[in-house]
């Protein structure tokens, strides 16, 4: 019998998590499935480590199963738990449960993948970072933080996202300062302020929206100044069936202009019938992977620079009560949305100095806040990614950045594209890193049958290439 194939998979977030999940599940002989693991706890990843029960999922609890073949698993994990009692009523299903739970309902699903693992299946989990990869022939090598470094015949990079950008200012110096904090996902962002100081969050999404309750529930009682370039605040999530009448309209060829037009035509209906715009981004949704990857490279421009904006605004929406409460904030003074763009921060004394440039007025805003928050988003481009593993693999040439500089090069099913235009034999992608390829590729709904998917993928290759079949052993 041919040595047992081992499949590496770097991030132990939730797309990581998954395709463990899938691959335990679906492989029909034996298999080593090793997850490198760093930072965060396995299975929570940056998503559902947080701090603030607060912070919840922004898709409803009926669409979060992890598992794409048994779609009611996480409702009714929540219902088998008794400390959520409180949450379990008729309205269960259209609930936004907070991050921390769904986050114990990972944990508890890879335990469980772990203690009822098929004899011929095993799973190694190491917490260390992955600091490079060696490709040599058919067979691969991760190396690791420690200098350990561990054989593999599929390599699955499910690295979730990186810290953000920082934006262009006049004195980038800036973002050394401690008054920075360029991670808004930790605690230490939104803790020790005093009452009296004012806050500059640089974004105004969700994640923006996350950190400002934070601050408030820390007892933070000074002002919040958020700027973005246009302003956009995050809508409500109202229950509302989705508009499908657009799509009798939207078929191939697809062209941003026709598609930009019949999208307008379509908002007029329902804003005359009493609809809000989001039943239209609701009904294009499950047609949106289709669309983008239809798309031309120049047409895909124009989406990003013209467009981007308010589909997100659309697309990312709030749970009412949470939209409720930044609207009474706004209504008291105490959160401050500015349309514009950031000329200047720089320190003055033991505070900030903030210089912007608002967008409808043209006028120069001036601030002095305590601290910066940067909420702006994942960084995307690899080539601005100080990452140790993505700065290694760039030089080899095993990854590359998609023509949208939003993520890896690859196929659809996540096959890698190499600098050479082949196609990797040993490494694949998830989640995040597919933005580019595929635009929707943030959401569990779309996560999870990528996991499986890809699970399905790589047993297949494997059981081809090494002929081994458990039946048989």
């Amino acid at each position: 019998m041919n040595n047992i194939p081992t499949i590496v998979i770097i991030g132990g977030g939730f797309c990581g998590t998954a395709t463990l999940i899938q691959l335990a599940k679906q492989s029909l002989f034996p298999l080593n499935i090793i997850l490198i693991n760093k930072e965060y706890p396995e299975a929570k990843g940056i998503a559902f480590s947080s701090y603030n029960k607060r912070h919840v999922l922004n898709v409803p609890a009926a669409k979060m199963s992890a598992l794409p073949d048994d779609p009611d698993n996480f409702l009714n994990w929540v219902k088998s738990k008794p400390e959520y009692s409180d949450f379990v009523d008729d309205e269960l299903p259209d609930l936004f449960l907070p991050r921390v739970i769904y986050g114990h309902y990972l944990e508890e699903l890879l335990n469980d993948t772990l203690n009822n693992l098929p004899s011929f299946v095993n799973v190694k989990i190491i917490n260390d970072e992955a600091s490079d990869i060696e490709i040599e022939n058919s067979k691969s090598k991760v190396i690791l933080k420690n200098g350990d470094s561990i054989e593999a015949d599929k390599i699955v990079l499910a690295l979730g996202n990186f810290t953000p950008d920082d934006p262009n200012i006049n004195n980038n110096n800036f973002y050394l300062s401690q008054y920075y904090f360029r991670n808004p996902w930790t605690k230490e962002s939104v803790t020790g302020l005093k009452d009296n100081e004012s806050v500059l969050i640089i974004g105004t999404g969700l994640t923006m929206v996350d950190n400002v309750l934070s601050l408030i529930d820390n007892g933070f009682m000074g002002k919040i100044y958020a700027v973005s370039t246009r302003g956009y605040f995050p809508l409500s999530h109202k229950k509302r069936k989705p508009y499908t009448d657009i799509l009798e309209e939207i078929h191939p060829p697809y062209e941003i202009s026709n598609l930009y037009n019949i999208f307008r035509k379509h908002i007029k209906i329902v804003l005359s019938k009493g609809i809000t715009g989001e039943a239209v981004v609701d009904a294009i949704r499950p047609k949106t992977q289709e669309i983008w990857m239809s798309l031309s490279f120049n047409d895909k421009k124009r989406f990003m620079m013209h467009i981007r904006h308010l589909w997100g605004v659309a697309r990312h929406r709030l749970p009412k009560n949470i939209f409720l409460q930044m609207q009474d904030l706004i209504s008291a003074g105490r959160l401050n949305i500015i349309g514009g763009r950031l000329i200047e921060m720089k320190e003055i004394s033991d505070s900030v100095f903030v210089t912007i440039k608002e967008r409808k007025t043209q006028n120069i805003k001036e601030l002095v806040v305590s601290r910066v928050i940067n909420c702006t988003g994942p960084r995307t481009d690899l080539n601005k990614i100080e990452d140790t593993l993505i700065v290694n693999l760039l030089k080899r040439g095993l990854i590359v950045p998609d023509e949208m500089k939003l993520g890896i090069n690859a196929l659809p099913d996540g096959t890698i594209i190499q600098k050479d235009n082949s196609l990797s034999a040993n490494l694949f992608t998830i989640g995040s890193a597919l933005k580019g390829i595929l635009w929707e590729s943030t959401a569990v709904p779309e996560l999870r049958l990528q996991a499986k998917n890809l699970a399905g993928a790589l047993i297949s290759q494997l059981d081809s290439t090494n002929k081994v079949n458990v039946l048989s052993v």
